[in-house]
Formats: structure tokens, sequence, C-alpha cells
């Protein structure tokens, strides 16, 4: 049981609630246009159930120094990768990537090579391909759709531990050379014909250390 964190303002403590991926979407596009007022206002607000209006009648300070610490601690809760998520009464599990169908190779990296804004605003779908219900034994885009819409209210420390789940694997891929080197030789070779030489998992690989960084900021 993840211990519960607190905020004070104005003398009152308010219990944290993580933000939804859909909410953090929301917030990632007001720090993309730089508008940190209204960036710090949503997340306080979302965060702890204090409505806006209030907030602005609050200590600047106090407002300020909650959203510097809600940031980090979000950013902080995604380092644990879940290999599993109960979430509405089911349970998810991450995928086998040493099994993945070529099909479902290929609807991620469409995803990826979507425009940037595309992809900030939809990061539910990427989570609905990297999650599947337990029990479920084939690719389904009808189902990945339908886990689109539901993971909208997902937590979004359940997308930073997948994130940073590619760039750990990433990096023991390399500390072992002449496998790292076996596998990306097989992705060319698989995907020379479609003229989209191991761009997959390579440009998740490059998109996520950007949108990390981002983040991180």
């Amino acid at each position: 049981m993840e211990e519960q964190i607190l905020i004070e303002i104005d003398g009152k403590d308010y219990p944290v609630k993580p933000p939804s991926i859909r909410t953090w979407a929301m917030l990632d596009i007001l720090q993309s246009v730089n508008a940190e007022k209204d960036y710090t206002l949503m997340l306080v607000s979302t965060s702890t159930g204090i409505e806006e209006d209030l907030l602005r009648q609050a200590n600047f300070l106090q407002v300020k120094q909650a959203a510097d610490f809600l940031t980090k601690y979000f950013l902080e809760m995604g380092e644990r990768f879940y290999s599993f998520i109960d979430f509405k009464d089911k349970r998810y599990k991450f995928i086998d990537l040493n099994n993945m169908s070529f099909g479902h190779f290929i609807d991620i990296d469409n995803f990826l090579q979507k425009d940037e804004s595309y992809r900030k605003a939809n990061m539910n779908e990427l989570m609905a391909m990297l999650y599947w219900e337990e029990g479920e034994t084939k690719y389904d885009v009808n189902k990945v759709m339908e886990r689109k819409e539901l993971f909208k209210d997902l937590e979004i420390k359940y997308l930073h531990g997948a994130l940073r789940f590619f760039l750990v694997l990433r990096k023991r891929l390399q500390r072992n050379i002449p496998f790292y080197l076996k596998i990306k030789w097989k992705m060319k070779r698989l995907l020379r014909p479609l003229l989209r030489i191991g761009v997959g998992m390579e440009r998740l690989y490059i998109w996520l250390v950007k949108t990390l960084k981002t983040w991180k900021k």
C-alpha cells in the first residue's frame, strides 16, 4: 500500500491523488506552451481537489512550492515498473516482447510516427497496446481501442513506469553487445522489404528519452 501524501495550503492538509493519463496530457500541453500559471493551478487543483478559485486566493509561495513538489513526486513515482495493473475490476498484464506479432509491432511503430502533439495527447493509446487484459492470447485492434478509452483514467504512474522500462531494457541489451547487435540485425532483415529498417523500437527509445527529459525540466 502506497504512503498517503499530504499537501498543506493555508494551514489545511489535503491528500494527494495522482493525475490520470488524460489530465497529465493536458498538463503537458500547458508546459509546452509555457503556460506556467495555468499549469500550476491545474496540477495542484486536480491533485488535491481544491477548486482553482480557492487556489487563486491562497498563498502564492505555498501553491508554487506544492506544484514543484507534485511534479517531482509524480515523476519519481514512475520509477517503478508494473508488470500487472489492477484497474476497474480487471487485471492487465504487460505484453511479452519476445512474442509480439508483426501487426502489433507495426501498430506501435505507426503510433510513434504520429506528430508530437498526437502522441502527447494519446499516451493512453500506447498503454493500450502495451498492456493486455489477463487471459488475452492474441493481438486484437478492437480491444486496443476499448482499452484506449478506458486507460484515459489510468494513473500516470503506470505510464511513467512503462516508459522507464523501455529505457532500462535498451541499456541492458547494449551491455551485452553481441546479443544486442544480433537482435538489431534480425530486426533489419525482417523489415527491409518494407523499407522500415529496424525503426520501431529504435524510434520508441529515442522518443521516450526525449519525452522523459522534457518532463524533468
